[in-house]
């Protein structure tokens, strides 16, 4: 079962907007505040991680995946066989031409053995032609610094997913992974962030604004019984939940925001310089051409450029000569400019300035 869901959350304290801190967003900690733990309706949209906390251990297996030295399918990662021990893996691990014996593709508990029907390429032997490692058997585990270790692992694609409605979130497959280690005692160095056993899982990217989202688990990832991971209500393990059914954990996302990435002076803005509007996260370049300008607030200004200099920025840039002078003007960013994942903002963000005299 899922016990607790650890991510993060923007919040306002006092007259401060903006801030960020890890909560308890599913389940809870004798130890944590009230502040600490609740459900989480403003979750950090850009650079945020879950760390699910399980009540028991899953399989590893499951849920990475070791580097191999030579592509197995359509990439160089291979998962461990159920059973199999650190001398299975140091036994791979054996030089080119020792594999066949060392690591034979009969034994079940040999790593890294290719799945393509033409073979895999393996390199050279030393005569230098190339050598093909067939079908079934193994190209080795990737082990440079010749300890008999593994010298890379990653998350497996697939294993664990975040879903926001009918989007389903890419995974950074280097960044997530799986902590065997932990339990509900608090450590007085990382405090809640090393409550384990935990699955940290890591967006590659921003998560879509204003939506409402959940994690799923492939029917693979199981504990050592060959249960299905599931979310019983609030984390209460005293609770049932259905094998697999993970619903009872939803977060919702902060929404689209817009801010100025530097000062616009009113009155008396420069009648050349650049406005620059920074957003929240990355957005859809596309959209930002929606953008407006208005000149004395009802007539619309259209002696302008709109670019995006960064991926989360809009930079308007006005055409020579520039604005008039002594003038209001108003820019005004629409619902229809929206984050990466088509969301828009709640509300247009506005901006009205007069110019300089000259």
């Amino acid at each position: 079962m899922i016990e607790q869901v650890r991510l993060r959350e923007v919040y306002s304290m006092g007259g401060l907007q903006g801030l960020d801190r890890t909560v308890f967003g599913f389940g809870t900690h004798p130890m944590a505040s009230p502040d600490e733990q609740h459900a989480v309706t403003s979750a950090k949209a850009d650079g945020n991680k879950l760390r699910i906390i399980m009540d028991e251990l899953l399989r590893g297996n499951d849920l990475e995946e070791i580097a191999c030295r030579y592509v197995v399918d359509d990439d160089a990662f291979a998962r461990v066989p159920l059973g199999a021990t650190p001398d299975d893996i140091e036994r791979c691990a054996a030089a080119q031409d020792a594999l066949a014996s060392q690591c034979p593709g009969s034994n079940r508990r040999s790593v890294c053995l290719c799945k393509n029907d033409a073979g895999c390429p393996s390199g050279t032997r030393s005569d230098g032609s190339s050598y093909l490692t067939p079908k079934g058997e193994s190209v080795g585990v990737l082990d440079q610094d010749q300890d008999g270790a593994v010298d890379r692992s990653r998350f497996i694609a697939g294993a664990v997913g975040i879903t926001c409605g009918a989007i389903d979130i890419p995974i950074d497959l280097d960044r997530s992974y799986w902590t065997p280690s932990g339990n509900q005692q608090k450590p007085p160095l990382d405090g809640f962030d090393a409550l384990g056993p935990a699955v940290v899982v890591v967006p590659n990217g921003a998560l879509p604004t204003n939506r409402a989202c959940g994690v799923t688990f492939s029917a693979d990832v199981v504990d050592k019984d060959g249960k299905q991971v599931c979310a019983p209500p609030g984390g209460n393990l005293a609770k049932p939940c259905a094998p697999g059914d993970t619903t009872a954990f939803t977060f919702t996302v902060e929404p689209l925001g817009f801010s100025l990435a530097q000062e616009v002076v009113d009155p008396g803005q420069s009648r050349t310089a650049d406005v620059r509007i920074k957003a929240n996260v990355l957005l859809d370049p596309a959209s930002i051409t929606n953008v407006a300008v208005t000149e004395g607030m009802t007539t619309s200004y259209t002696s302008f450029t709109v670019t995006p200099s960064l991926a989360n920025e809009i930079t308007i840039r006005w055409n020579a000569p520039g604005l008039a002078a002594a003038t209001r003007y108003q820019i005004t960013v629409p619902t229809t400019v929206t984050d990466a994942y088509h969301q828009p903002a709640l509300q247009p963000f506005v901006i009205a300035f007069t110019t300089a005299a000259n």
